[in-house]
């Protein structure tokens, strides 16, 4: 995934070494873009978003996550100012959750008691008045 500004060389070296890339924006930021490009250009249907906090927390901002799924492990760190699972950096009025809520459409105990727990991500309903 790249920007529109990438250099003609770095095109060319990706294409010598097989790398297959899409032009996602100016600045190759532009997720929604990206997601329609891969569908266009590689037929990709479904796709696993193994990101950080970060990453997620982007593409929920988009609307661009439609599932959780999310293994809990039976540990305990309490160590503060770690990643969550969504971690978005924008401004205080933004919140990359805004109108959507999560559906619990699965939940398994696995061996050595880990938990893997799916949600289905959905329009939040209307508030009540």
């Amino acid at each position: 995934m790249l920007g529109e500004q990438v250099s003609d060389a770095y095109l060319a070296e990706l294409r010598e070494d097989g790398v297959s890339y899409i032009f996602a924006g100016p600045n190759g930021d532009d997720l929604v873009l990206a997601m329609e490009q891969l569908g266009a250009v590689f037929g990709v249907k479904t796709l696993l978003l193994e990101g950080g906090g970060a990453i997620n927390g982007s593409f929920l901002k988009q609307r661009l996550i439609d599932e959780f799924s999310t293994l809990i492990y039976p540990a305990v760190d309490g160590l503060a100012g770690v990643q969550s699972i969504v971690d978005y950096h924008g401004t205080e009025d933004e919140h990359p959750g805004a109108g959507q809520a999560l559906r619990l459409i699965g939940c398994e105990t696995l061996e050595g008691g880990m938990v893997w727990l799916r949600h289905k991500v959905e329009d939040a309903p209307a508030p009540r008045t």
